[in-house]
Parts: structure tokens; sequence; C-alpha cells
């Protein structure tokens, strides 16, 4: 998305965020702070300022701040999903895959580590409060391209995240699971071998599904858990898939 469409959202021109910066660029935490408040990306600053991104980022660093945590404004998933960009969709499943079914079970495993519905739900809700003024969710509040609008609601991201998640079980094997489940969680992010397999995996998709409903439900459900717990702890983690098999692989 432009700059001048995302400024747009609060009735801001190019023009207008363009004089505030460079009437602050003796301030960069204001600069920094405004731009994290609204969802400016550094690549917005770029267009608004005329400066290259990596000037700003030097700009930045210099100073103490990190501009990767500009960009990480998307509530589905943050980086680009390339050809993977099948594996989101909605969750369209009956039975043990549903919404509800696997909302319950998540929900009674995550009650064991203290986790309520309160914060469950707050796990689905938007990254910043306009976001949903429109009551819409496009595609660059998404992080995901092929989707188009989607109601801007905590119902709509739960349910593309258990459907993404069934997607990435179902294009997995046993033997890829019995690699991918094992390895410890807090590596998963460090570990440019786990990103290289699972990307691997994830291409390489069965003709069929090996998976019954409920080994699939299970599998769904553990991971689920565990993703859920990651974002509520950690609130560096923006997107709900951004720590998901398929975040690691387009990482």
């Amino acid at each position: 998305m432009s700059a001048e469409t995302h400024l747009a959202k609060f009735s801001v021109t190019v023009q207008q965020a363009s004089s505030f910066i460079f009437s602050h660029t003796d301030q960069p935490e204001i600069i920094f702070n405004k731009a994290a408040e609204f969802a400016v990306t550094t690549e917005m600053l770029s267009e608004i300022t005329g400066f290259s991104t990596e000037l700003i980022g030097d700009y930045f660093s210099t100073r103490g701040f990190d501009t990767s945590e500009l960009d990480q404004t998307s509530i589905l998933i943050n980086a680009d999903l390339g050809d993977f960009n099948s594996l989101v969709s909605f969750n369209e499943r009956e039975g043990l895959l549903s919404n509800e079914s696997l909302r319950g079970v998540v929900q009674e495993a995550l009650q064991q580590s203290s986790i309520d519905t309160t914060a469950y739900d707050a796990v689905f809700g938007p990254q910043f409060a306009f976001q949903d003024d429109d009551d819409i969710y496009d595609a660059e509040e998404l992080g995901v391209t092929g989707l188009g609008d989607v109601p801007a609601t905590n119902e709509s991201i739960e349910s593309l995240f258990y459907g993404s998640l069934i997607n990435q079980f179902s294009a997995l094997d046993q033997f890829e699971v019995s690699q991918i489940i094992p390895f410890p969680v807090s590596e998963r992010g460090n570990s440019e071998d786990f990103q290289v397999f699972v990307s691997e995996a994830l291409s390489d998709v069965p003709l069929a599904v090996v998976w019954t409903e409920n080994e699939l439900a299970g599998l769904v459900a553990r991971e689920a858990a565990i993703l859920i717990t990651e974002l509520v702890d950690d609130s560096s983690i923006v997107g709900v898939l951004d720590h998901s098999f398929l975040g690691f692989a387009v990482a």
C-alpha cells in the first residue's frame, strides 16, 4: 500500500506528514513513535521523505531505534508469502475441525497455562485501533494479498488462523511432522535448518492428505495452543501466523 493511501485513512496528506517529519528531525523518538502508532512502515517513510529505506534505517539505528519494528504491522503475517499464498484461507470445515470445536479444545488446553478466554479473544483482534474502523481488513492490514477485504471481526481472524494451520498440516506427511514436532519451540526462529526444512516440506505437497480428521484436529489444536501462548506472552510477535511453520518458511 502506498503512503498516500495509508495516510488517507487518517485524513492526512503526504505533504502534511512530510512537514511533520522534517520539523522533528532533531527528535527521532517522536518520529519513530508516531510512525509506530499509525503503522507507517519504513517503505512509507521513504515515500514521504524521498530518502531510501537504508538511509532511514541508519538515521534511526544510530539513535537506538530498530526500523524493523515499524514493518511488523499486519494482523496475519509479516512476510511475503510468495507461492505460499494459497495456504492462508478461512476454515470452512465441520465436525472436529470446525472453528467451534478447535476453539473449545484449545481454550481448555490454554486454561492449564492460566490463559483465559479474554486473552484468547484478544489474540484475534486488530493490532492497531484504526484497523477495524471501516469494518473491513484490507490486504495491507492482513499481510496477505490473495484474500481481498474481509470482515474486521475476531471471528474472521480466528477462522483464517485455524484454516491456515489446517492447510499447513495437510501439506505435510508423517515423516515431515515427525521431524518438526520434536523441535524445541524456543529454537524455531533461531534455526536456519528448521526454516529451510519447513519451507521445503510445505512446498512438497502430498497427492492426498495423509491424516485422519481426528489426527489433523489434534495436530492443529496442539500447534494453535503453542502459537497463542507465544502471542499472549510476547508482545513483539505481531501476526498470528508469524511464528507458524508458514511464518518461519517465508521469514
